[in-house]
């Protein structure tokens, strides 16, 4: 029988959200742990493949999830695990509380360039945030009621662990779907070069990449 009295707080979103730093000031606050599923992919090789067009590796959910298991076992207080698809390496019954991260597309746009991504894997990654690709992955695996999506784009790092620590203590409803994208592109008059430019993005498997870390 799965242990189900560890909290398990998952940060998860596309990356460029923030995810590491909201990360690890909200381990602050609670004097826990952070694990970073792709560091742990990287640096202990639990890799199915090498995807050469993007230039990453792509992790083997099978040997990940049993190392996260393995993990929590050991895990006698609070852990915060993020990554954009740490909420498929966590077993379902564990004590979890996702949160998802999001980003105006504009705002995203932005901090990827300045990371040195290349003109594709922007695309690729502002089509996910726009797509809710991290959100509907993360409720189709654990479901809504364990799940708070966050719009971060105008809000520092303080508010958002706040508003974090607010639903982990009660204070706030967990809440999602009111985030949506793509109205806003276009009632901006932006959502038909938005459709023209995006890559396809190949579905849920986009979350097992395991070379986008966060800063």
């Amino acid at each position: 029988m799965e242990d189900t009295t560890i909290r398990v707080i998952i940060i998860t979103g596309t990356p460029g959200v923030g995810k590491t730093t909201v990360a690890t000031e909200l381990a602050k606050s609670l004097s826990s742990n952070v694990l970073d599923v792709s560091e742990l992919v990287q640096k202990e090789n639990l890799v199915s493949m090498s995807d050469d067009r993007r230039e990453t590796l792509i992790a083997d959910m099978k040997k990940l999830r049993t190392r996260v298991r393995g993990i929590l076992a050991k895990t006698k207080d609070s852990i915060v695990i993020e990554g954009h698809y740490a909420y498929d390496v966590v077993p379902k019954s564990a004590n979890i509380m996702t949160f998802v991260l999001r980003r105006d597309p504009d705002d995203l746009e932005q901090k990827l360039r300045k990371r040195g991504y290349d003109d594709r894997k922007i695309s690729e990654n502002i089509a996910a945030e726009v797509l809710d690709v991290c959100l509907i992955g993360a409720i189709r695996r654990l479901g809504k009621d364990r799940l708070h999506e966050i719009d971060v784009t105008h809000s520092d790092v303080g508010t958002v662990v706040n508003e974090i620590l607010e639903v982990l203590n009660g204070k706030r409803e967990p809440a999602s779907g009111k985030i949506d994208w793509i109205a806003k592109l276009e009632a901006e008059g932006k959502l038909e070069n938005f459709l023209s430019s995006t890559v396809r993005v190949e579905g849920i498997e986009y979350g097992h990449l395991a070379g986008d870390s966060e800063t």
